[in-house]
């Protein structure tokens, strides 16, 4: 689709040629009222940014001299695929209008969506020569969609759990104490003994998994304390790296906090965090995983970075769903669970890419006021 270009008669020019200054007015009150309701920018055919409106500068927090020159590289979140980004190109290049949802990377590393329409604006043989963007910030709706699939995932869930806690966990219990007991009675040196061991651990790890699933969906309410992270967070590390075999212990550096949080809770997202990370770097580096401590603004930001395979962006959006796992043998319940008593607490939780390879999940709980 293009626009057609203005044209008017002679009699509308009058004598005193009135008609190009009403037009040049009615431009202005134009593109006045697209800057009031809408971002705006303008690339070269080389996708150099030649024009951005205020609204742009406002949502990407760089400012205008800072983006002229520049392509949207710069605000590249990393969660688009390449085939996406190049099916972009290849449509407003052939002179069409191209529309869809885009994840952007502020200044500060902060995402946003927009609802973009990108229309070719083509010169006098018919090629594309100017691009105009016009966007809409729709990074609430975005965050309300996340909101409800995970809503719609725990009641799920909680239909799963009432089957799970009567029909699975009982059973599950008896049958791991009977084969304790004829554990203890078939000799040692029998051929197949170890058979009832390996029994016994396999329902073990079931157990754990029904563990998880209950807890995920169980009505939990935070008891909110003044609480001192270091302690939590050194035991934690301790656990993690014994639970985790051949990995050393996570190094831990910043100053002690006061935040306001549960320590029950706190201990165990902490735990799962450490954990995952100790999991994903084991075999990969020598180096250990990381936990940095800082305090800013009223919040305490607690960040665990390992050196793993990073975080795939096709995936990005769905890494707190449940049951959504890239684990071999894993049940997609660990993220949930962190996820869940961060929100419990009041706080936030993410996960990226860490500069020179591997994952930085950050704690974001408020200080104790």
């Amino acid at each position: 689709m293009v626009l057609p270009p203005v044209t008017h008669t002679d009699d509308d020019e009058g004598a005193a040629g009135t008609a190009p200054v009403e037009q040049a007015r009615l431009l202005a009150q134009f593109k006045y009222a697209l800057d009031q309701a809408a971002i705006v920018a303008m690339t070269d055919r080389r996708g150099r940014i030649t024009y951005v409106n205020d609204k742009f500068c406002a949502i990407s927090q760089y400012t205008r001299e800072e983006l002229v020159g520049q392509d949207h590289r710069l605000l590249n979140s990393g969660l688009h695929p390449h085939d996406f980004m190049a099916d972009l190109w290849r449509t407003i290049a052939a002179g069409l209008v191209w529309r869809g949802e885009i994840r952007n990377r502020a200044k500060d590393g902060s995402h946003y969506w927009v609802d973009t329409t990108i229309v070719p604006l083509l010169d006098e043989n018919g090629r594309s020569s100017q691009y105009l963007a016009i966007r809409y910030d729709v990074t609430q709706r975005k965050a309300a969609e996340v909101k409800l699939r995970e809503q719609a995932a725990l009641a799920k869930l909680g239909e799963l759990a009432a089957i799970v806690a009567h029909e699975v966990r009982n059973p599950l219990a008896g049958l791991r104490g009977s084969l304790q007991v004829l554990a203890t009675r078939i000799p040692s040196d029998m051929r197949g003994s170890e058979i009832v061991g390996a029994m016994v651990e396999r329902i073990d790890a079931l157990a754990d998994r029904v563990s998880d699933i209950l807890m995920l969906a169980a009505a939990r309410v935070a008891r909110l304390q003044p609480v001192k992270v270091g302690p939590i967070l050194r035991a934690a590390v301790i656990s993690a790296a014994a639970a985790v075999p051949g990995s050393e212990t996570p190094q831990v550096a910043g100053d002690d906090a006061t935040i306001s949080a549960d320590p029950e809770m706190l201990r165990e997202l902490l735990l799962n965090l450490v954990m995952n990370a100790c999991q994903a770097s084991r075999g990969r580096t020598s180096e250990p995983v990381r936990v940095d401590l800082t305090t800013g603004d009223g919040w305490c930001h607690i960040e665990v970075l390992d050196r793993g395979t990073g975080i795939d962006p096709a995936i990005h959006e769905r890494l707190f769903e449940p049951f959504f796992t890239t684990k071999s043998g894993g049940t997609g319940l660990g993220l949930a669970i962190v996820k869940r008593l961060v929100d419990l607490q009041g706080g936030t939780v993410t996960l990226a890419d860490r500069a020179g390879g591997g994952a930085c999940a950050r704690v974001t709980l408020p200080i104790w006021r």
